[in-house]
């Protein structure tokens, strides 16, 4: 019988310790899951924030292209430029021939009326 009890006792104290090992192993795994939960949490939000900040600038973006000229605006632009540009110039010569023409035309009449008033005086 005491054989018995030493083999009930020593399974039991066996037993016993695989449990508490058990239990010990349990712990240590649910705290990696735990902290592999709480790195994943961490990472999941700076995942969002990486997100939401891409979505603002993707927004401004769209605002930057809505409100930008396209080639062919600035293509058009730039023609509109150049024709006004001439039309500026084409005018601009126009009005100084015809100043110089009436110059033509003054500077006889001044010419004449200079030389009267000299020949008074």
């Amino acid at each position: 019988m005491c054989r018995l009890v030493g083999f009930l006792l020593g399974v039991t104290s066996a037993g016993a310790f695989g449990f508490v090992y058990l239990i010990e192993e349990y712990q240590k795994a649910t705290g990696l899951v735990l902290s592999s939960v709480d790195e994943l949490e961490k990472s999941s939000l700076k995942v969002k924030e990486y997100v939401k900040k891409i979505e603002a600038v993707e927004s401004d973006l769209a605002k930057v292209r809505a409100n930008s000229a396209t080639i062919q605006q600035l293509a058009q632009a730039k023609a509109d430029w150049r024709k006004q540009s001439d039309i500026l110039t084409r005018d601009h010569l126009e009005l100084k021939a015809h100043v110089w023409e009436i110059e033509q035309d003054v500077d006889p009449v001044l010419n004449r009326a200079s030389s009267k008033s000299k020949k008074q005086n």
